[in-house]
Parts: C-alpha cells; sequence; structure tokens
C-alpha cells in the first residue's frame, strides 16, 4: 500500500524542512540519547534510506549490544503532468524523525530499555533483515503437520 503526501490522516505533509536536515537532526537526537555506532545508508535516487545504530544496555548486570535498523518511511506524491510519481524524502524523514525522538523518549520516560523500545527494528544475525521482516514467518508454523501422538503403551510386568 502506497501513502500519499496527500493523505489527511499524514502528518508533518506541510514541512519546511529538508531532508538533509532532518538526518542531521536524527543524528543530533542518537547524541543526545547516548545512541552511538550510527550507519546511515542514504540513496535516495534507489529509494534506498535507511539508519543502523547500536544499542548498548545492561540487561542482567550483563553489557549487552543490539543492532537496530529503521528504514525512512515511503511517502509518495502523486504523478502530475509535470512530474513523475516519486518519494517525497523532505516528508519521509521527517516522519522517521518523529519515530525515532518518540521511542527514545518514551524508553527513557517509561524506564523501559532502548532494546524494547525498539525490539521489531532489531537486527537479526546477518543485519539484512529486522525482527518485524521475520514475523510473517510466524504464520507457516501454522502450517506444518503436527506430528502424530506418541502412543504409550502400557506394560505390566507379567505375573507368574
Amino acid at each position: 500500500m502506497k501513502i500519499y503526501s496527500d493523505d489527511p490522516n499524514l502528518p508533518y505533509k506541510t514541512t519546511k524542512l529538508k531532508a538533509l536536515y532532518t538526518r542531521s537532526e536524527i543524528d543530533g537526537l542518537f547524541a543526545k540519547w547516548g545512541v552511538k555506532d550510527t550507519y546511515w545508508r542514504w540513496d535516495p535516487d534507489n529509494n534506498e534510506v535507511f539508519v543502523q545504530f547500536k544499542i548498548v544496555e545492561k540487561i542482567d548486570d550483563v553489557p549487552r549490544q543490539f543492532s537496530a535498523k529503521v528504514e525512512a518511511p515511503a511517502i509518495w506524491d502523486r504523478k502530475t503532468r509535470s512530474k513523475a510519481e516519486a518519494i517525497n524524502w523532505d516528508i519521509s524523514m521527517r516522519v522517521m524523525f518523529w519515530f525515532i525522538k518518540s521511542h527514545l523518549e518514551a524508553a527513557y520516560l517509561l524506564q523501559s530499555s532502548k532494546t524494547v523500545a525498539f525490539l521489531s527494528y532489531i537486527a537479526t544475525g546477518d543485519d539484512s533483515r529486522t525482527v518485524k521482516d521475520l514475523i510473517p514467518m510466524l504464520n507457516q508454523l501454522q502450517h506444518l503437520h503436527a506430528l502424530p501422538k506418541p502412543v504409550i503403551i502400557d506394560q505390566e510386568p507379567e505375573a507368574t
């Protein structure tokens, strides 16, 4: 499903901020909340914009490190006579900024962890997919054939 910039439910559609400015604001958010080791994939020409970052927290008094990956949403401008349909990166990056900001603030205010706040965005072992990408695969478990119930033979010792 495509979301267009004229959608009445879309927030931030009146932004005047440029995508690169918002990207620098996201970097500032990470610095403010102590998130380090950020990596940007910035390729708007090929519709690929995401940020990966490390979350370092103590869980059960053991320092743990997780990698999270948040992709910029694709907010499209409709095709007009003068231009083709394209992603509006200014709005898309603004939505991404507010998403990251609200999750970092919620982790702090709710006395939760950043790992929990970004749980569905934690990268799996190969760092190409996130937990949210694996969730649809869980439905496949319902289609697995159940093993037959084991037959338990109750053997009583023979009476002699």
